[in-house]
């Protein structure tokens, strides 16, 4: 990085709106202990966040890091938008959470350039990785128009092609998908480039990007010589100017239809794989293409209940409701409001889910107390085609059972995208 951005980085500003009061809620934005989720982190009471403990320890970085970080947010004497949320500090300033974060993230990067400048590869390639995951971290939960969020996604992107840059056992290449007359940026990530490799087409939820999934394709993809194609979902990442409706595959059916035209992957072997919303979009594809995608894999998947019944939604963490309206490009996110909006996104409500089937095998994973996938929902996928299956966990502890069921799921994809 150089000098000057660095100063740029870390000028302190009290003037910047402060992430939890972008969207307007009539109600309190403090969580009401009304559900848990360890798929999508721990809510807990004093935090506007849900804290990704778990998946930001599986996506490498350092527990230790994530304390101390939250430390100092919580010991900040800094002005907060809401004075019983300690990750509500105004500015971008001591206590701030993008600030915390991002300053953690600078010495994983400051470390990283010394590595590379003394031809360290590996050491240069880890390093800029942390760094960038850590800078998703600061970004998260990368809601519109959130200006600390902005620059920390930038040098989260700036440090994860970085690693790549010093990674000898993989690549990395961006891919421009044409979409509403624009360029969506994709990131293909190869095990080489000897030959052609089938492809799994990989979108998370509305509150990650697509940089956070590399441990998916080096523990459990490139092994078995499958590539991975991340997508942003619409309204986050390189896909922000876009606007989330129900037709929720839109962008991702012009991804399918463009790996046509990447040389380095077979089209004849394309499988998904896609969680929370990120499977609703990928679901939807394969009703839509039936005959492109060879298997999909739905991980908590939000296809139908969350959307069908206004007191399950109204359970939904407040960050989750501010996300969604985001991602919609709403400007409140009051639950009953929202909800209307909401609705179309159910499959059952689009005469899909549990109406029509297709060829397209399905593996559907969630656990039985899930508040955005119940375990019907997980029944109903079951039942898209002959081969389908769920895989329902109901013992603890619950995310070490889906890093086990996640390497189940690529021995699944695997398995169909060799036939």
């Amino acid at each position: 990085m150089s000098k000057n951005l660095s100063e740029v980085l870390f000028s302190e500003k009290n003037n910047v709106r402060e992430t939890s009061s972008l969207i307007a809620n009539s109600g309190s934005k403090k969580h009401q202990r009304q559900h848990q989720s360890t798929l999508d982190g721990q809510q807990s009471v004093g935090w506007y966040r849900l804290l990704k403990l778990l998946q930001w320890s599986w996506q490498g970085i350092d527990i230790i890091d994530c304390y101390e970080v939250l430390a100092k947010i919580s010991a900040s004497t800094n002005p907060r938008t809401d004075s019983n949320l300690l990750d509500t500090v105004i500015g971008f300033r001591s206590g701030n959470w993008s600030y915390e974060w991002s300053k953690k993230a600078m010495t994983y990067q400051k470390q990283a350039n010394q590595y590379s400048q003394d031809g360290d590869t590996q050491q240069a390639q880890q390093h800029y990785y942390l760094a960038s995951q850590l800078y998703s971290v600061a970004s998260y939960p990368h809601l519109k128009g959130d200006e600390n969020s902005i620059q920390a996604q930038t040098l989260a992107v700036t440090n994860y092609r970085q690693s790549f840059m010093h990674n000898r056992h993989a690549l990395l290449k961006e891919i421009q998908v044409p979409f509403q007359g624009k360029q969506v940026t994709t990131f293909l990530h190869l095990p080489n480039d000897d030959v052609i490799h089938p492809v799994v087409i990989v979108s998370a939820g509305i509150d990650t990007l697509q940089c956070d999934f590399l441990p998916l394709f080096e523990r459990y993809l490139k092994p078995a010589g499958i590539a991975m194609l991340t997508v942003d979902m619409p309204g986050v990442g390189f896909s922000n100017h876009l606007k989330l409706t129900q037709d929720t595959s839109l962008l991702h059916q012009a991804v399918l239809q463009h790996v046509a035209d990447i040389p380095w992957v077979d089209q004849s072997r394309v499988a998904l794989m896609g969680m929370r919303m990120g499977a609703n979009a990928l679901n939807r594809l394969a009703y839509v293409e039936p005959h492109r995608a060879k298997a999909v894999v739905s991980v908590g998947a939000a296809v139908a209940s969350v959307f069908d019944d206004i007191n399950r939604f109204k359970q939904l963490p407040v960050m989750t409701l501010d996300c969604l309206a985001s991602r919609m490009q709403l400007q409140k996110s009051d639950a009953s409001y929202l909800y209307q909006h909401c609705v179309p996104f159910s499959l059952i409500k689009q005469g899909l889910l549990g109406r029509k089937k297709v060829k397209t095998p399905c593996l559907s994973i969630g656990h039985s107390d899930d508040l955005m996938c119940s375990e019907q929902d997980l029944k109903l996928m079951a039942r898209i085609s002959y081969e389908s299956e769920a895989k329902i966990i109901d013992k603890s502890p619950i995310f070490d059972s889906y890093l086990i069921t996640l390497q189940y799921s690529a021995q699944w994809l695997a398995k169909h995208l060799q036939e």
